[in-house]
């Protein structure tokens, strides 16, 4: 399967990564990170919940090796929402939004952005 990966970058006119860059390739990368949490703050609630249907926990394994910054955010997230709120006591609105959602065998892998 590798070999079938580095033919389709020569392909497409890519060069092959070397050793170096080949280590590097699934570290997870700061500026990526910023720029999917960005993209996901853009979202509406609308989107984030057909994001969430679509992404089901069968093709979240492999979206996450695709983009491994997607497992840091999802675990970043899922930290914050377990934190109580310090800034804002806002004990009577926590409870409802958790009731709102969707039973969660009905929900897809990006649960706890939505």
């Amino acid at each position: 399967m590798e070999g079938e990966s580095l033919m389709a970058l020569e392909d497409v006119g890519i060069e092959p990564p070397n050793e170096d860059a080949r280590k590097m390739i699934f570290n997870p990368s700061e500026e990526m990170q910023t720029v999917l949490m960005t993209r996901l703050a853009e979202m509406t609630e609308e989107e984030l919940n057909a994001l969430d249907e679509a992404i089901t926990p069968k093709v979240m394994n492999v979206l996450v090796k695709f983009l491994p910054e997607l497992q840091i955010l999802i675990e970043r997230i899922a930290q914050v929402r377990e934190q109580p709120e310090q800034d804002e006591p806002m004990e009577d609105t926590k409870p409802m939004e958790k009731e709102q959602l969707p039973p969660e065998e009905t929900m897809g892998a990006l649960k706890d952005i939505a």
